[in-house]
């Protein structure tokens, strides 16, 4: 299991919430929420908008953010509203620049005629029994492109403290190494985490 996985199993803690689990989610144990834009048959599943979550205050200890901030048009937004509904936020985020991944963009759609008909392809996919049409909830790639003073702005912009940063190489692509940043924060506003 990669770093990042291994991560995210590590620091996940009490009643969670698995936002934008996709088609393989980590497994976190059997006190999970799973959250994703798409529709899975998988158990505890949430279909909703990350941006705008169904859930109170303060629900969960903690939310999981596997590799999805990159894929937000409104990354301050989305982490907003997953430390709105939970005290700790875990997170990675994976590097992806024009540099090591030249090309991919979401107009691209590797070539199919919409990213839905992209996703049906994917094995993975099993799990889903409804992908949302591009023009009711638009799926992104990779559209946010972060450097590190990039993410620490975000966080700082979206009110949150981080309590650990670690910036790891994942791998190589096109021979050059790839990253995946390691995060985890909490609300400025709470002195009560503890990890």
């Amino acid at each position: 299991m990669s770093k990042r996985l291994n991560f995210q199993k590590q620091f996940a803690k009490g009643k969670i919430v698995n936002l934008g689990c996709g088609d393989i989610p980590v497994n976190l144990g059997e006190n999970v929420t799973h959250v994703d834009i798409d529709n899975y048959n998988y158990p505890n599943f949430i279909q909703a908008d990350i941006h705008h979550l169904p859930f109170k205050d303060d629900e969960f200890d903690t939310a999981v953010l596997g590799d999805i901030l990159e894929h937000s048009p409104d990354p301050i937004q989305m982490l907003k509203e997953s430390s709105r509904v939970a005290k700790v936020l875990v997170a990675t985020i994976f590097e992806h620049t024009e540099e090591l991944f030249p090309g991919i963009d979401n107009s691209e759609r590797r070539g199919y005629p919409t990213t839905e008909a992209w996703y049906k392809t994917i094995p993975g996919y099993n799990s889903c029994t409804e992908i949302v049409p591009d023009d009711k909830i638009p799926h992104h790639y990779h559209i946010q492109r972060f450097a590190d003073l990039d993410i620490l702005k975000l966080y700082n912009n979206a009110g949150l403290t981080m309590d650990f940063y670690e910036k790891v190489q994942e791998g190589l692509e096109n021979g050059k190494p790839y990253y995946n940043w390691l995060i985890l924060s909490h609300k400025r506003s709470d002195t009560n985490a503890s990890y």
